[in-house]
């Protein structure tokens, strides 16, 4: 490949506090913490803006907060930050920065693409979001401690702070607070320094990144995801070529029932549909709903196989995808392969592949179009725990692509989200399982992978399956 290519070309490697340069799926089209909406974009906004928390290999870590308490049961959280923080351009960073920046994200005249999903627990923000009026749960006590009061307790409000979405941004002018800063920006290329502003500048390791599309001459090709988490999920990421890292995810890709208006609204076809997809091979070993590297996951999935039903008549289906999707694409191919062994169990397989997401979210809905009975869309979670994947499903979810609904299913969800505790809330979660598997409104059918490519010698990448990296540890031996 091409970066095994750059191994024999006369440029000296980068060493350690040199630079190197790296190879992104694309160069992102803002730098704005608030407008980053896919992969590559909340990645280079993760390097240039520090958050009050930060996401890494170990799962979540103070950042700009020093520490934080939880009280009132979950539903105020009090950060408290570091002392003498500093923009890039000696700016001191204070508390008001971060509400400030927070108004400005939930502020519809923005139009920052992840403010709702990602900020709307905050007391007041839906509204806020909604019509620019109003109060807010966010509250500078002083120049280093910032209260936020939501709507109901959650566990992860540590997590949700870690994404661009909630990093702040400077009063005026251009100033960075992560571990590097902004040197130069071309369409194809970004140049970004360190930053010796930043409050753990000693563990920032290069002193120059290039990032750039090209894969000649890198030091290391990027990982390839391009759908943020917390969102529909495709799969642009596809296999892992030879010579390349393998990454872990929080991704699944769903094959969705339609269940209204279909034959799938029928249980007993969709539990007969379900044993019969289940038990063919579309390329890969059996998914788990919830993906192996979520904490709990073991605890949480079900480990039961699906029963066998006898169909109650031969149905016809109609299979929807996006064809940018490649995970999804490899698994309809499979089923295309598949049609005569579907056939013999009374499944009759119609194919309708669209180009786009956009295009397979314009008809799978929800509502879905008339002619839809399955779709493959999956999800990835923006949270390391399976309620965010958990919760596409609720009667009201605007993600619930299979339109199917149990009022005692968002009950339990409800239980879950309010529990701090994670052993307790994982015995919630895995009985919201089982009312998946029993009432199979879509099934998982892979669990999704990434990866990265090193030049020999270069090491220090940290990953977080959310699908965030850190390459402030990156260096050369």
């Amino acid at each position: 490949m091409a970066l095994l290519a750059g191994c024999g070309s006369s440029s000296a490697p980068p060493k350690n506090g040199e630079s190197l340069r790296l190879a992104l799926p694309l160069v992102p089209r803002t730098l704005d913490p608030a407008m980053a909406a896919d992969l590559p974009s909340l990645n280079v906004a993760h390097e240039l803006y520090a958050g009050l928390t930060r996401f890494s290999k170990d799962g979540v870590v103070p950042d700009l907060a020093e520490w934080w308490e939880i009280t009132q049961g979950g539903l105020v959280w009090t950060f408290h930050l570091r002392p003498s923080l500093r923009w890039s351009d000696d700016r001191p960073i204070t508390a008001d920065d971060f509400r400030r920046a927070w108004l400005r994200a939930l502020d519809p005249a923005t139009g920052a693409p992840l403010a709702g999903p990602d900020l709307g627990i905050i007391r007041g923000a839906r509204g806020y979001h909604a019509t620019g009026k109003g109060e807010i749960g966010v509250k500078a006590l002083d120049r280093q401690t910032l209260r936020v009061t939501l709507q109901h307790p959650v566990p992860w409000l540590d997590q949700l702070v870690a994404y661009p979405i909630a990093f702040p941004v400077p009063a005026r002018g251009a100033a960075f607070s992560g571990p590097f800063r902004l040197a130069l920006r071309r369409p194809t290329r970004l140049v970004l320094e360190r930053n010796f502003n930043y409050w753990d500048m000693s563990a920032v390791k290069p002193s120059r990144l290039v990032l750039t599309t090209s894969t000649q001459d890198v030091d290391a090709v990027l990982p390839r995801g391009l759908s943020p988490p917390g969102l529909p999920w495709i799969d642009t990421a596809g296999p892992t070529p030879k010579g390349s890292i393998e990454l872990p995810t929080l991704a699944t890709g769903l094959l969705w029932f339609v269940t209204r208006g279909t034959p799938l609204a029928d249980p007993n076809a969709r539990l007969h549909a379900a044993w019969a997809l289940t038990h063919l091979n579309l390329g890969s070993a059996p998914a788990p709903l919830i993906p192996p590297e979520m904490p709990g996951a073991s605890f949480v999935n079900s480990h039961r196989p699906v029963q066998l039903q006898e169909a109650p008549h031969p149905v016809r289906l109609t299979l929807a995808w996006a064809q940018e999707d490649l995970g999804a694409s490899r698994v309809a191919e499979r089923l295309r392969q598949s049609a005569s062994q579907l056939s013999g169990l009374q499944i009759h397989l119609a194919f309708r592949p669209v180009p786009s997401l956009r295009e397979l979210l314009a008809l799978a809905g929800p509502p879905p179009r008339t002619g839809v009975d399955l779709v493959l869309l999956g999800w990835s979670s923006k949270i390391l725990d399976a309620y965010n994947l958990l919760d596409v499903f609720p009667c009201g979810s605007a993600f619930n692509v299979a339109r199917w609904c149990d009022p005692s299913y968002d009950a339990l969800m409800a239980k879950a989200v309010r529990t701090l505790d994670d052993r307790q809330r994982w015995r919630i979660e895995r009985r919201i399982v089982e009312k998946l598997h029993e009432a199979v409104p879509a099934i998982p059918v892979y669990t999704a992978t990434d990866h990265f490519s090193l030049r020999p010698g270069v090491h220090g990448l940290s990953w977080s399956p959310v699908g965030l990296y850190e390459l402030m540890g990156m260096t050369r031996s």
